[in-house]
């Protein structure tokens, strides 16, 4: 009786040590195979990335042309709001003494929003051709003499100028678009607000 009772022992042992040594497998076990399905996830997420989001796709794959005309695209129905403003100013002009802050306003626009649009124009020369150049030649000319037409307070030369700027921009917008480039505007609401601060208030341009 004495042998049995020993060998009872013994297993009695070993089944706590395999208990033991199985708790303390078990955690890694089961930590494994959580972190399974997580990985797979992951691996798929990324995969899937691209098609989920589609305009981060496209705006990588956008051409240095296709981003200058679409920069040019954005500028464009501001300098239009811009001739109709500086024209309106020039009809009140007839009848009312000259405001300075008139030609101010058009000189700040034309240093916040016109000549950042040299680099657009550099950019989108190359893929343009011959054209493109001379536009580009004959924006950098007429927004100079833009500038100057403001200094000297001419506002019948600013309007000029302005309508001959918005000549330059729709002609570049008409090259990409006869090269089927994308020349929509881009959807960006900061894309003007650096003028915000620089730019003349809505009691510049009185209704006459």
């Amino acid at each position: 009786p004495i042998l049995p009772a020993r060998s009872m022992g013994c297993a009695v042992a070993m089944l706590f040590e395999l208990g033991v040594v199985v708790g303390l497998y078990l955690p890694s076990i089961e930590s494994a195979t959580a972190r399974a399905p997580i990985s797979r996830r992951v691996v798929l997420g990324g995969a899937c990335a691209p098609l989920i989001a589609p305009a981060c796709a496209h705006a990588f794959f956008e051409s240095p042309t296709e981003r200058a005309l679409q920069s040019i695209a954005s500028s464009l129905p501001r300098v239009q709001s811009l001739v109709k403003e500086v024209s309106e100013v020039q009809r009140l002009r007839v009848k009312l003494p000259a405001d300075p802050e008139d030609d101010a306003y058009v000189l700040r626009f034309s240093r916040a929003v016109l000549q950042p649009l040299n680099s657009a124009f550099s950019d989108a020369t190359p893929g343009l051709g011959e054209d493109a150049v001379e536009l580009a030649e004959a924006f950098r000319t007429h927004v100079s003499a833009l500038d100057q037409a403001c200094r000297d307070k001419i506002v019948g030369a600013e309007v000029e100028e302005l309508q001959a700027v918005e000549q330059a921009l729709g002609g570049m917008l008409a090259l990409g678009t006869a090269k089927k480039i994308q020349v929509s505007p881009k959807e960006e609401i900061n894309t003007y607000s650096g003028a915000t601060n620089f730019l003349y208030n809505k009691w510049l341009f009185r209704a006459g």
